[in-house]
């Protein structure tokens, strides 16, 4: 793969973002003043307040890179402090290391902030980090990621948890870890996809919209960069029994469904989309995408190319892997199971 390196000699650039005091335990500015290997260069930066998520966008590939550090200059809300930076430096030991700004307001009431690193390649896109969450159902379940509040992928596990159904799970063997996604059921609905997603898990809005699983998952990440192609190892066996199923009551879950067997086969899917992300504005500039029915059973490494539409830069990516493509319109077949490895975006 090409990556690109571009060196930072004599001139120091501050890249910055801001927003307006809202808070006392607030971070209202925070820029990189210098970074300890010149041939980091940073992008952009964005500031995230809803779940106080700090993302620092290098232009290239940082997979290659080990230990390096960030100068750091933070603007914090009036008479707040920190004491998470050493001499006004945060370091870190590898590109998916996550860290943890801890602000103290005047009160002494404590937020943490996360400083994440953005590059052409995704946070764990081996799928080796798991960890254990607790669900809703008072049981621990593997989860993707170190931690809930550092990773930069979800699935619909914990909306599921209830029912102690799990769509996606580590799969080991021997070696390495995979993820495996799987249509499922519960006692309540009879079709439930399995995904894993570039994003986070909303579950006040599941439990708001039960009906509309969309309204569960904010897809996207920060993102500025054009790949062509994205690599991912996969495979793929469809369930025996592919079903339509239809709400008795159109905005009751509980009011049970009609199960229709159909024609023809399951799919699995998997895209990427990169947006221009404007306010409430959304705008798809690119997208690379599969669909896929019962492959042989070994992994498959494939090779997808992006389609643009528009020349800008994103502003963000999304990445999506689901059992069944339709699941959120409740069809699919329960066994479905899509396993996937070692995602790669490709730049020429």
């Amino acid at each position: 793969m090409k990556k690109l390196f571009i060196s930072v000699f004599a001139v120091i650039i501050i890249f910055s973002c801001s927003k307006d005091e809202s808070s006392e335990a607030e971070v209202l500015d925070f820029s990189v003043t210098s970074v300890s290997n010149n041939e980091l260069v940073v992008e952009s930066i964005q500031i995230d307040s809803e779940f106080n998520r700090i993302y620092v966008l290098f232009d290239q590939d940082l997979s290659e890179f080990s230990s390096f550090s960030l100068t750091i200059d933070i603007k914090l809300s009036q008479d707040a402090k920190t004491s998470s930076l050493n001499n006004g430096m945060l370091s870190f030991t590898h590109p998916d290391e996550v860290k943890t700004i801890e602000v103290e307001a005047e009160d002494g009431f404590k937020v943490n902030w996360y400083v994440y690193l953005i590059h052409h390649q995704l946070q764990n896109s081996g799928f080796e980090n798991w960890f254990d969450n607790l669900g809703m159902n008072g049981r621990y379940y593997k989860e993707i990621g170190i931690s809930e509040v550092t990773s930069i992928w979800a699935t619909a596990n914990m909306g599921t948890s209830i029912y102690a159904v799990y769509g996606t799970q580590p799969l080991d063997d021997g070696s390495n870890t995979l993820a495996e996604i799987t249509t499922g059921k519960t006692s309540h609905v009879p079709v439930t996809a399995g995904t894993l997603f570039v994003g986070t898990f909303n579950l006040s809005g599941a439990i708001s919209h039960p009906t509309d699983p969309k309204q569960a998952t904010d897809f996207g990440l920060p993102y500025a960069f054009r790949p062509s192609e994205m690599n991912v190892k996969f495979k793929y066996q469809a369930g025996e029994t592919y079903v339509q199923a239809t709400l008795n009551e159109t905005n009751n879950i509980f009011g049970g469904f009609t199960v229709n067997e159909i024609e023809g086969e399951d799919m699995c899917s998997i895209y990427a989309i990169l947006e221009v992300r404007n306010g409430d504005q959304i705008t798809e500039i690119g997208r690379a995408e599969l669909y896929s029915e019962t492959t042989d059973d070994v992994l498959t490494e494939i090779t997808i190319p992006f389609e643009y539409a528009l020349a800008e830069a994103p502003t963000h990516i999304s990445v999506v892997f689901s059992s069944s493509k339709d699941g959120d319109l409740w069809k699919g077949a329960v066994g479905s199971t899509l396993v996937v490895d070692d995602l790669e975006l490709i730049f020429e």
